[in-house]
């Protein structure tokens, strides 16, 4: 996992959403930021369609899939994985986490989040 700050905030006015998720996948894929998609610029589209591109994205480009858990329970992830939750700016934020600790916040101010709602990681697809 190499860290890669976002360069999208969340804007004020609810029109822009920051790009904390691409650069969380940066991260764990060891990639610079532009290398992937603005997942974050979709989500007018819905967020089926914007999960459908991330999982095939990271199909073909990888062979990887983001395998979503809810609470995290450390038996069950890997090193190195995205945990989602409110941040303190009140905005769905994604982060790194290892171990159950925050190892990476991609937003300017490193705060974190206030709680786990929801863990994701990369896994190979079979086959």
């Amino acid at each position: 996992m190499t860290p890669v700050m976002q360069d999208r905030l969340h804007s004020a006015d609810g029109l822009g959403a920051g790009n904390c998720f691409p650069a969380c996948l940066a991260s764990l894929l060891e990639l610079p930021l532009w290398m992937v998609p603005p997942f974050d610029e979709m989500h007018g589209r819905g967020a089926e369609v914007v999960w459908d591109r991330v999982e095939q994205w990271l199909a073909r480009m990888f062979k990887l899939e983001l395998v979503l858990k809810g609470q995290h329970t450390q038996a069950e992830l890997p090193e190195f994985y995205i945990a989602s939750g409110k941040s303190s700016r009140g905005f769905m934020h994604a982060v790194i986490y290892s171990n159950g600790q925050l190892v990476h916040d991609p937003h300017p101010s490193g705060q974190g989040i206030a709680a786990v709602k929801y863990c994701q990681y990369l896994e190979r697809v079979n086959g």
